[in-house]
């Protein structure tokens, strides 16, 4: 009986709607890709997804979490992008140490995490107003730090280093991406967090009502500094991870994944509004935004139109959110 009731309830989930949509694009793709000559399912093509979603993986689960909570960070990936290059100026102009450089690159973004908090608990800011300020600091900040000791100017630092080039290209039995798995097992862990903690419990609550999870002896504020900490955390995470696979301090790191990273949060079922939503779906939702992009280059499909459809998308997800949060406030009154 419990297990029949557990099954209709997935059946009438968000995350059953995603797992079909994922499944109608397979078909599509597969079907479209044989049309011009080209092959869509495979085990390379696994490969491929998997190893474009690597780096937007880590936005995707700290906007994720901190949606669930009811706020929002669009500093994200100019965090990960000032890590990116901290981390390479860490490297190159300063010879610290490669253990050393990581840490100082995750502290650093761990620390414009913890202003954003102050920023939105104790000034009181709207969390998009606050966050999208501080994506302007840490651009400025990162070009502080790419300047070159030659040249005197902000520039690309090009680095070449072997820990870091394991870490973001080493491929386990020359096929799996070592870094997959990082983002596979921090997908699994803030999912049991989310899931299965005290801490995941109360995050729901201060999302779904704060004054309520107030009354009930929670701490909101504490809740969401350890969350834009976190997600400041998992943007440092992100551009070590990129700076592994470009070996570079890029500039430009991380410009086209803070809204990938977003739109999966929202496209798997977690609400702006928060108190609801999953890691699988953001997971899910992660992997049908990467099967399109792959899709649409594998069927030699205009790079501009993929840009535009991906926005349409954002626009869907976005619409949905809003009818789901009204029909539940509905349901509420």
């Amino acid at each position: 009986m419990g297990s029949e009731k557990g099954a209709k309830k997935f059946l009438k989930s968000k995350l059953f709607s995603l797992i079909i949509l994922l499944a109608a694009l397979t078909v599509i793709f597969t079907v479209w890709a044989a049309l011009v000559g080209e092959k869509y399912a495979s085990i390379n093509t696994i490969l491929s997804i998997g190893d474009l979603m690597i780096v937007t993986s880590f936005l995707a689960i700290g906007a994720g979490m901190l949606m669930v909570s009811g706020n929002l960070d669009l500093s994200a990936a100019a965090i990960g992008a000032f890590s990116c290059v901290l981390m390479a100026a860490c490297l190159k102009y300063w010879a610290i140490p490669t253990g050393a450089a990581i840490i100082l690159a995750l502290i650093g973004s761990i620390v414009f995490g913890i202003i954003n908090a102050v920023l939105v608990n104790e000034f009181n800011f709207a969390s998009f107003i606050a966050t999208m300020a501080m994506a302007s600091v840490a651009k400025g900040a990162m070009q502080f730090v790419s300047v070159s000791p030659e040249s005197g100017s902000p520039t690309t630092i090009n680095v070449s280093n072997e820990i870091t080039k394991f870490i973001g290209t080493y491929k386990i039995g020359g096929v799996i991406p070592f870094a997959l798995v990082i983002a596979l097992i921090a997908f699994i862990i803030y999912g049991l967090i989310l899931a299965k903690s005290k801490f995941g419990m109360q995050m729901y609550l201060v999302g779904g009502n704060p004054n309520a999870a107030r009354l009930s002896g929670i701490n909101p504020k504490k809740i969401s500094y350890i969350l834009f900490a976190n997600s400041g955390f998992l943007a440092g995470v992100a551009g070590v991870i990129y700076m592994g696979r470009s070996s570079q301090g890029d500039l430009n790191a991380l410009q086209l994944n803070q809204f990938t990273g977003l739109t999966a949060a929202i496209l798997g079922g977690i609400s702006f509004g928060g108190g609801t939503g999953s890691m699988a779906g953001v997971f899910v939702g992660l992997l049908i935004l990467n099967a399109f992009d792959f899709g649409t280059v594998i069927v030699h499909f205009s790079s501009y139109w993929t840009t535009v459809l991906t926005g349409l998308l954002l626009l869907v997800a976005l619409t949905m959110d809003y009818y789901s949060s009204k029909r539940a406030k509905k349901a509420l009154s």
